[in-house]
């Protein structure tokens, strides 16, 4: 069980990467495609990498349950775990992608850190949701501190992170 937040970190970092590739423009003004501009193939690409990363959380899941506090005797438990893991790791994964963007991190390193970071968030997710308490409580206090030094970075969070979303999920998302 002492494998899990390895592999987590491994599979999901060679999925984001693939993803920031997939989605990157290397342009200063528009640094990421939105989806609605995705071509057939991309967007296809992109769907199999987010199916990918998702069954092969859930084989990990399935396998180290009992690394979890959830551990209950079905498939439930395995599901959830998923589910968290791979939901807010995406999250995560995207608020890091918007403090690199918004900072101006040249174009190379935000692809070396998505191949060899981008599993950090997801990790974190397995992290708090794995025994025992002491790495719950390490993983929480990580998180904290990169989400507080992220917001540090950025200007104006809140108006830059809903910006970067209605930018990439495209008129879909209208804001309150």
């Amino acid at each position: 069980m002492r494998w899990q937040l390895p592999i987590v970190w491994l599979i999901s970092s060679v999925v984001t990467g693939t993803v920031a590739v997939l989605l990157s423009t290397d342009r200063a003004d528009f640094p990421i495609k939105p989806l609605m501009y995705l071509s057939g193939p991309e967007a296809l690409t992109l769907v199999v990498l987010v199916g990918v990363l998702v069954l092969a959380l859930f084989a990990l899941g399935w396998r180290t349950i009992e690394a979890t506090w959830l551990r209950w005797q079905d498939p439930r438990s395995a599901i959830l775990w998923t589910i968290l893991v791979a939901g807010a790791g995406f999250l995560g994964w995207g608020f890091a992608a918007v403090v690199t963007f918004d900072v101006h991190f040249p174009f190379a390193l935000q692809l070396i850190l998505a191949y060899t970071c981008g599993g950090l968030p997801f990790t974190l997710v397995a992290g708090m949701l794995a025994r025992p308490w002491q790495v719950n409580a390490a993983a929480a206090a990580v998180t904290v501190i990169a989400v507080l030094v992220g917001l540090t970075l950025i200007e104006a969070p809140l108006t830059t992170l809903v910006l970067y979303l209605e930018y990439f999920v495209g008129p879909a998302f209208r804001p309150l």
